[in-house]
């Protein structure tokens, strides 16, 4: 099967593989093992069978309860579905006694809310979900997906802990977490106003989704929070998500060329 970063799905919105990507030790992501996406209400019968035959496995849906309801996703019959919202966030102390370090002193529009995505105990579990869908995928060719609405922000996020967790190249990680810029601005979102949440108790989501860009502050602001937290990622996985040493090396082994 072809090797793209964009798979081009007829109802997909920023469906993106991440296979490919180097590491720090000249590894590669494997191909067909590890998808980010925006919502996945739209895709067509096409779509679905296409995912089928590239072996997806879990879908797991980073959305809140009152997102899945309003737009609950399509998959194929053989994917398994795993909600794990990342909001609402049930700390809004997390981040005091923080001592967090930015290269730049300026911060993103929303980089509280990447943050709090890192520390919040909420968003934590679901990002453990996600990782231990990972592990639970141990096949080649069975792929994990990510997603949120728009595929930008908790999404985005996911990745970074992702592609970190795998060692790949912080500056290949920045470009991938960015490239939501150029599918955005390249391609026709009108349809993005219908896969959003427009409801009160989806305030924060609303916010986040009507602006269909994402800023480097919000990368920085991710992983120098990680360093005030635990230190690395890899202690970020142990202390904070709960997984051993012995996860981290499996991880690596089932998502990384030799």
């Amino acid at each position: 099967m072809q090797q793209q970063r964009v798979l081009q799905l007829d109802g997909g919105v920023n469906f993106r593989e991440l296979g490919g990507y180097e590491t720090i030790n000249q590894r590669q992501v494997k191909w067909q093992k590890i998808l980010r996406s925006g919502s996945l209400r739209d895709l067509k019968t096409k779509d679905l069978a296409f995912l089928k035959q590239y072996g997806l496995h879990y879908d797991i849906d980073l959305r809140s309860s009152g997102e899945v309801d309003m737009f609950p996703d399509r998959l194929p019959d053989t994917t398994n579905y795993e909600a794990a919202p990342v909001y609402p966030f049930t700390d809004q102390n997390s981040l005091q006694g923080l001592n967090v370090k930015l290269a730049d002193s300026s911060f993103g529009f929303f980089s509280q809310t990447y943050q709090q995505m890192i520390v919040d105990p909420h968003a934590q579990l679901a990002w453990r979900k996600l990782f231990a869908a990972m592990l639970a995928t141990p096949t080649d060719k069975k792929s994990v997906v990510f997603h949120c609405a728009a595929g930008k922000d908790r999404t985005g996020a996911g990745a970074m802990l992702v592609l970190a967790a795998l060692q790949v190249k912080p500056e290949i990680i920045k470009r991938d977490y960015l490239l939501t810029n150029m599918i955005f601005s390249t391609n026709n979102v009108d349809s993005i106003d219908q896969i959003v949440a427009k409801n009160a108790s989806e305030d924060m989501t609303n916010r986040m989704n009507q602006v269909l860009t994402v800023e480097d502050a919000n990368f920085d602001a991710v992983f120098a929070t990680i360093k005030a937290l635990s230190g690395d990622t890899e202690h970020y996985l142990q202390n904070e998500l709960k997984f051993s040493s012995q996860d981290i090396k499996d991880l690596r082994r089932l998502y990384l060329t030799d």
